[in-house]
């Protein structure tokens, strides 16, 4: 039995693995054919397609110029949807469904860093410490029964966070319309080509909740970074390089002070959930209890998230490029403290010092 279940959830995994990888290589096999090559080689587009698979795992990569660890968020999807396709026969297979979920993601964790190992060349390589943890991670938050998301605050915290990143996507593509000579300089400069093109188009568009983030920052005034010691906010715009990106093209060029007050935007963001929050008990405590858990929850995740979002591109130069998310997180921690005093706290002492009167 337990060999059967060990068998099962080997061989889920590594269709898991074939799931992503194999499209990859297809695609990494076909640009290189199309642009050509002067060796003939294919190991390396093969070996490009792992570098693709594990970037969609958000791993960060040393360079022999630096280090790649700004990844694309939406990318971390394909592996998601993989690893779920395989999950119903390792239940099936398994008594306890936690083991199987764990016996499944330390295979799936055990295939990546064989394919990290693999995938090293002429000083290119992805973390080999992080590719298991990140993958493990991947993999345990990907089996995860949805309903463990489903808590009132934490979900309704979600909608809210995922509104205000389609209002960062709208101002990002106003302004990259705004810039659209700009852009159109760039793409000459760049000339991919039409295959070429068309994939570095797929590529921007999975950074996509990468600079939806960095503009919703701008736009509450906290601001983001483009490199080494480059601040963008609303009244202050302080840039060294700028590499030759279409994306690029969409940052500022004139700064707007008014948006310094619209750091305001969290506090109501807070408030709102607060109000929610209100309708759980009448306890003081109680509500206190569950505000401290659904708090952690919120930060933990978005943590994750602006931590991930940003980081260097290819050379030191470059070494954080998107939200600074230490201050996206202060600010934030700032307005759920003030929010829990406007609606948890102050009504409950105002309330009190009637009662005494």
């Amino acid at each position: 039995m337990v060999a059967r279940a060990l068998g099962v959830s080997f061989r889920q995994a590594l269709r898991s693995v074939a799931l992503t990888l194999f499209p990859l290589a297809f695609i990494s096999l076909f640009a290189w054919a199309v642009a050509g090559s002067t060796t003939g080689n294919t190991a390396e587009p093969i070996r490009t397609s792992a570098w693709l698979f594990l970037g969609a795992h958000l791993i960060p990569f040393s360079l022999p110029t630096g280090k790649l660890t700004v990844l694309p968020l939406l990318a971390v999807v394909f592996p998601i949807w993989a690893i779920r396709r395989g999950l119903p026969s390792v239940e099936e297979a398994f008594s306890k469904i936690n083991g199987a979920r764990i016996v499944y993601a330390l295979w799936y964790a055990l295939f990546c860093e064989l394919i990290a190992l693999a995938s090293r060349h002429q000083g290119v390589e992805a973390n080999l410490y992080l590719t298991p943890i990140f993958a493990l991670i991947i993999a345990l938050v990907a089996t995860v029964d949805p309903n463990y998301f489903r808590a009132r605050g934490f979900y309704f915290a979600g909608y809210l966070f995922l509104i205000a990143l389609g209002i960062g996507s709208i101002a990002f593509a106003v302004s990259l319309g705004e810039h659209w000579n700009i852009l159109k300089s760039i793409a000459v400069v760049i000339a991919p080509g039409a295959v070429g093109g068309t994939l570095f188009t797929l590529l921007q568009l999975l950074y996509l909740p990468n600079i939806a983030l960095a503009s919703l920052s701008y736009l509450t005034g906290i601001g983001f970074s483009f490199g080494a010691h480059s601040i963008v906010n609303g009244h202050q715009i302080t840039l060294t390089q700028v590499p030759a990106l279409p994306i690029t093209a969409a940052l500022p060029t004139g700064v707007h002070p008014g948006l310094t007050y619209a750091v305001a935007f969290w506090l109501l963001f807070f408030v709102i959930l607060f109000l929610l929050i209100r309708h759980e008990s009448n306890s003081i405590l109680r509500l206190t209890k569950y505000s401290i858990l659904q708090g952690l929850r919120i930060f933990i995740a978005l943590a994750v998230i602006t931590y991930l979002s940003s980081g260097e591109l290819f050379v030191g130069g470059l070494d954080l490029i998107g939200i600074i998310w230490w201050r996206f997180l202060e600010y934030l921690g700032v307005a759920f403290l003030c929010a829990s005093m406007i609606v948890l706290y102050l009504p409950a002492l105002v309330k009190k010092g009637v009662h005494r009167g």
